[in-house]
Order: structure tokens, then sequence, then C-alpha cells
């Protein structure tokens, strides 16, 4: 089974891809988009290729990774593949896969309609745990979600650690692929 195959499986049908910039230039890994999927009304987009980039983990061995992004199919679409090119170039740049709990931004509103501005790297929880990790045969690749942030999100994971983000995100279950969502109650930093 390939990668993309693995992400069909869990994510739904591949409807397309992206592998330039808006201005035409290549990019080190395409974005591809998933219909039809598992969660009712969200659409699914995952990075494919940037797991041929071992990139460095503190203190580890080099690890592969993909991106994972999901939101409320019909909003919010039209600057996710920028967006998810945008980090990959960071992390390529940085040379450093991101660490579960790591934020990225704030970096201004991920899109003019939402106050959404960062990214958490987390596990893709809304899948089963066997998504989370493909195999090949040059070993593990981990499928990291980007979930948005409000700003105040990001500096709470600063000020408190990720743990207590995410002890929060249990507490209130919100929905995480809908960028209209409220801000979690969150102390200020």
């Amino acid at each position: 089974m390939s990668l993309l195959d693995h992400l069909e499986q869990f994510l739904g049908t591949f409807a397309e891809g992206w592998s330039k910039d808006a201005d035409g230039h290549p990019q080190p890994a395409q974005v591809v988009k998933f219909i039809d999927g598992p969660l009712d009304g969200v659409t699914s987009y995952s990075t494919l290729g940037l797991s041929r980039r071992p990139l460095d983990l503190p203190g580890k061995a080099p690890v592969r990774v993909e991106f994972l992004m999901m939101v409320r199919s019909g909003h919010f679409e039209r600057y996710v593949p920028s967006i998810m090119q945008q980090l990959v170039g960071e992390v390529i740049h940085r040379g450093q896969a991101p660490l579960r709990g790591e934020v990225i931004g704030p970096w201004g509103p991920l899109d003019p309609d939402t106050r959404l501005e960062a990214f958490y790297f987390g596990i893709p929880v809304y899948q089963p745990e066997e998504f989370a990790t493909y195999e090949d045969a040059d070993g593990p690749i981990i499928i990291s979600w980007l979930v948005p942030l409000f700003p105040t999100e990001a500096a709470f994971v600063g000020s408190h650690g990720w743990s207590a983000l995410e002890d929060l995100l249990i507490q209130h279950d919100p929905d995480l692929t809908d960028w209209r969502r409220l801000p979690l109650p969150v102390d200020s930093p």
C-alpha cells in the first residue's frame, strides 16, 4: 500500500493536488485534497512528499513527517493549500521536525473571515490510531495534524504547555475542523 492509498483509506477519495505555488513555482511537497471521508462535512488536506526529506529531531534519529489539515467543507478552503505549502517551507528551512505540542504562529488571520492565526502540531485524534503512522520500506512516516489556534490559545500553550491545552480541548470538545468555532476559555499568559 502506498502512502496515498493509506491517506485515502482514512481520509476519503483523492480529489486534486497542488505541486506549485500561486506563482507557478514548484514546491518541495505536494498538497492533496480528500473528499467524501468518514468525517461528515469535512474536507481533508495532506502533504505528500514532505516525508522524502528526513528532519532532525533533537536527541533522536531524523524522522519523516507529513502534515494533515481538516476543515469544514466549503468553508475557509481557499487558502489551505498555500498555508500548507508555507508551513512545509518553514519546516524544511528549519530542518527540524515539529514536535507534538509545538505551535507555529501567530501569523495573522489564516483567512480574512476567521481570527485563527496559529497552528498546533498534534496527533490526528479524529482518525483511528493506526492512521497516525504509515510504514514503508524506508521506515515510519508520522502524520502530524495541524490544529488551527487563536492567538490566546497559542499564548496559552507558551505559558502553560501543550498538555494543558489538550486538557482544555478534552474538557470543552470544540469542533477543531470548524474555523468559526469560539476560542477556548484560556487564562491570560
